[in-house]
């Protein structure tokens, strides 16, 4: 593996995927880190902005460009970092199989050596669309969607702490990045292609 784990990383990991886990996060966390769940929300909020004229078309389309970039930008990251899940190399890691809890032992032995654990891609997602977000509409409630999706991947057993650092790293700066380009490149889209 790539990837030295440190004890503080291990420690945290084991406290939010063992040692905090309870009823209603168990049934919690897998919502959140749902993908179906994400863009059902994401899509109601935008028709609902819609209609009511408080989304502009630009906000759209930066959602689906920072996400979509965000998201390719992880791909990339995890292609060449390689670093193991823990639900794949972590003895006594809590997780969801097919819907179910399950518990490796604790005297797993993984066989694994790499995987695409980091960043985490749905951290730096909820981060980049976080950023856009804020930056049309200025609630700080906002950011609640990071800092919750990032708890539940770690919970959940699919990526360490530093996965999602990372991950909300990785989102904000592509978000940081593109955002000033948005109003230019719909400007332009406008004036080609809807008349």
């Amino acid at each position: 593996m790539f990837f030295h784990t440190p004890d503080w990383e291990i420690t945290l990991f084991r406290w939010i995927n063992q040692s905090w886990q309870n009823p209603p996060f168990d049934y919690l966390m897998p919502l959140f880190s749902s993908s179906a769940f994400l863009w059902v929300l994401a899509i109601t909020m935008v028709a609902f902005g819609l209609r009511q004229g408080r989304v502009s078309m630009v906000v759209v389309l930066a959602l689906a460009a920072s996400i979509g970039v965000s998201d390719l930008t992880c791909s990339l990251i995890k292609d060449s970092v390689g670093r193991a899940r823990p639900y794949k190399s972590i003895g006594e890691t809590r997780y969801q199989d097919s819907g179910s809890w399950a518990t490796l032992p604790q005297d797993f032995t993984t066989t694994k050596q790499s995987g695409s654990s980091f960043p985490s891609a749905h951290a730096a997602n909820s981060a980049a669309a976080a950023l856009v977000l804020f930056a049309a509409f200025r609630k700080k409630a906002i950011w609640a969607l990071p800092l919750v999706i990032g708890y539940s991947r770690i919970y959940l057993g699919k990526h360490f702490p530093m996965d999602v650092l990372a991950g909300w790293a990785t989102g904000l700066a592509v978000a940081g990045a593109l955002l000033p380009l948005y109003p230019l490149l719909w400007s332009r889209l406008r004036s080609r292609w809807i008349r």
